[in-house]
């Protein structure tokens, strides 16, 4: 009984029925009683004119019209036999008896017209009771048409209860998921665009490289040392064209949720260590220190794999920012609402109007001197760091630090 449709329905036939019993119980007194005046008149004459000739049997008279004869059943027979001389019996139809056919013709009209007012009032109450549901039927299908069009601002209101209520409700649900998927699929399709954009401007350069050190190899008269120094400058590019590959990969999969990170408790100072273990080559070419003084253990929910991937990004690009004999800091604050993990340079910084694109794929700040970086690591990093529900945060000043921030929330 939560359908207020129904509910309301019933009640106005509720309503109509009461009525038409009160306006029943009313014509019938009103037929009484013109029936009890018409009699006591037509009865008042008979009495009048028989007690006018006789009247000593006024009481006799009075006797039979309140029935308090003791011996009216044979009067009663003589009466019928007397009124049957003159053609009036119960077998005669009610046309013939004037005063009462007047009563029930009466009678009659006033039922009639009732169940033609009751009859009215109903059809009425369930024209404007299903008129309002194909109303809110014709908004829905109407709201459903503009949203098969990319209309998504149709807006429907119900706030009652009921079988139309949910409906509404599903509706407007049913949008949402509708506007929330075409707007995920615009997103794929600019996301894939974007990415063939950047896969094809970042392909372009080493592959004209290569092609311009193929032509002059094909050259015979060319030296062997300097055939030697282009194959090893063609080896370059090719590993820059397989590493930007992989990293497109990895960042298009993490985007497009294709990658089920094992999250699980471990201990982040070992995901840390296996980093800078990973790194220790170039470490140790470029004359860094490592400040790493952390704690033994710190448990966070993680993938192993995928974080030390994002700390390695983080990590190369604090060393390739850093001058020969320069210092990296790495530290790590455990509290019971979060954990917070530092990796602080102190090399050629970022300026201020360029801190807010670090993130962004391939973007290279103006003034760095990492030429031959792609701009893809800071955004694996960051996809891989969100991908955890933590967060990622860099603060900067030009020639002095640079301080990326990641914070791991435990609740």
């Amino acid at each position: 009984m939560k359908n207020t449709e129904l509910k309301g329905y019933i009640a106005i036939l509720a309503v109509l029925l009461t009525l038409f019993t009160v306006y029943q119980l009313i014509t019938q007194q009103l037929f009484n009683y013109q029936l009890k005046s018409d009699s006591i008149t037509t009865w008042g004459e008979i009495t009048a004119r028989l007690v006018e000739h006789n009247p000593e049997n006024e009481a006799e008279i009075m006797k039979v019209l309140t029935s308090h004869s003791s011996d009216s059943i044979p009067y009663q027979e003589k009466g019928r036999a007397i009124l049957r001389q003159y053609g009036l019996y119960e077998g005669l139809e009610s046309q013939l008896f004037p005063l009462l056919n007047n009563h029930i013709a009466s009678h009659n009209q006033f039922m009639y017209w009732g169940l033609v007012c009751f009859g009215c009032v109903l059809i009425l109450a369930s024209y404007m009771q299903y008129k309002m549901i194909f109303q809110k039927i014709r908004q829905l299908t109407s709201a459903a048409k503009k949203i098969i069009d990319g209309d998504y601002s149709v807006v429907i209101n119900e706030n009652k209860e009921g079988d139309l209520a949910k409906l509404v409700v599903s509706f407007r649900s049913m949008k949402h998921i509708i506007r929330k998927s075409m707007q995920d699929l615009r997103e794929e399709r600019e996301f894939l665009v974007q990415m063939l954009q950047d896969i094809s401007h970042q392909l372009k350069t080493p592959l004209s490289t290569i092609s311009i050190y193929n032509e002059m190899m094909l050259n015979e008269s060319l030296p062997r040392q300097q055939q030697v120094q282009l194959l090893q400058n063609n080896d370059v590019q090719i590993s820059r064209m397989h590493l930007l590959i992989q990293n497109l990969l990895k960042v298009a999969k993490i985007d497009a949720r294709a990658i089920s990170f094992e999250k699980e408790p471990a201990n982040l100072v070992e995901s840390v260590e296996d980093a800078i273990d990973r790194l220790e080559n170039m470490i140790t070419d470029r004359n860094i220190l490592i400040d790493w003084n952390g704690p033994k253990e710190v448990v966070v929910a993680h993938d192993k794999l995928w974080m030390q991937e994002a700390l390695l990004n983080l990590l190369k690009n604090a060393i390739e920012h850093s001058d020969p004999g320069d210092k990296i800091k790495i530290t790590i604050e455990d509290t019971p609402i979060y954990t917070e993990l530092v990796i602080q340079d102190f090399g050629e910084g970022i300026a201020a109007e360029e801190l807010p694109h670090i993130f962004e794929r391939f973007y290279k700040a103006s003034g760095s001197k990492k030429h031959e970086s792609v701009g893809i690591g800071l955004a694996l990093a960051k996809s891989i760091i969100e991908a955890h529900q933590a967060l990622i945060k860099v603060e900067s000043e030009r020639y002095a630090y640079t301080k990326f921030t990641v914070t791991f929330i435990k609740f």
